[in-house]
């Protein structure tokens, strides 16, 4: 073998070692990035699923506590059930209605505190349910001289406040039901909840048709009443005995108190 034969050996010798090196740090360069590219997947999964686990915020509205301190009235008269308040009068009182072994209308002559005769207190009868889910609930409140009671609704025969005051509010103790005013005006002393049939909607209807109709006193948006709508009758005296004056608010919005 020659001297130039030896000389090309040598370097063949050398690019196939170059050559080895080469490829080999390419496959442990790829097999290096393969396990980080595990590695970092592996914990992507693990982040995603501590994620997926974890409890969602919730969606709901931030709860308020009740305004009216019912267990206060509880503590006088079990038969508190709710409060009224209407904004720019001083009707702002919890509402009753009688137990089973009280007469219907015990609280026309009976105060909060127990004691017998006037003022009385605010009361539905039983013949209304006490969620105030009726066609038509009816509250009751004398009219006194002095402005307790259901006074202040004659207020309502002013057109002008009739026109600028549109909300009455019920609390119960689970939330606020808000009413907007409808209709002021004087009425019969009729009985409403056995003068009509509120039992069902066909006699729910003849009702709000006979509003419709009613010729004196004040209304809004009376023609929009349909028997979708749950309405409240606020009923007191007038300077005629046989006769009495109403005004009456349909349900627009409830809105839950969930402290207790």
């Amino acid at each position: 073998m020659t001297k130039k034969e030896k000389n090309i050996l040598i370097i063949l010798a050398v690019v196939i070692v170059l050559i080895g090196v080469l490829v080999f740090g390419r496959i442990a360069t790829k097999e290096s990035a393969t396990e980080t590219e595990q590695e970092t997947t592996e914990e992507v999964t693990e982040l995603t699923t501590e994620q997926t686990t974890t409890e969602e915020p919730t969606t709901e509205e931030p709860k308020e506590e009740n305004p009216i301190d019912f267990k206060s009235y509880w503590e006088i008269d079990k038969n508190v059930y709710a409060y009224i308040d209407i904004p720019e009068t001083r009707i702002s009182y919890p509402v009753l209605q009688s137990d089973d072994e009280q007469p219907e209308d015990y609280y026309l002559e009976h105060n909060l505190d127990g004691s017998t005769g006037y003022p009385g207190c605010i009361y539905t009868q039983r013949l209304n349910k006490k969620d105030f889910t009726d066609y038509n609930t009816i509250l009751y409140g004398h009219n006194m001289k002095n402005g307790d009671g259901f006074r202040d609704l004659h207020n309502f025969s002013d057109k002008e406040f009739f026109d600028n005051n549109k909300y009455v509010y019920i609390y119960t103790p689970d939330e606020l039901l808000t009413y907007e005013i409808f209709a002021a005006y004087e009425f019969t002393d009729d009985h409403i909840l056995y003068a009509y049939d509120f039992s069902d909607e066909k006699g729910y209807r003849e009702y709000i048709d006979m509003l419709k109709g009613y010729g004196s006193g004040y209304f809004r948006d009376v023609d929009k009443l349909t028997t979708d709508d749950r309405i409240i009758t606020l009923s007191t005296c007038t300077s005629a005995e046989n006769r009495r004056y109403l005004v009456q608010a349909k349900l627009v919005d409830s809105k839950g108190l969930y402290i207790k």
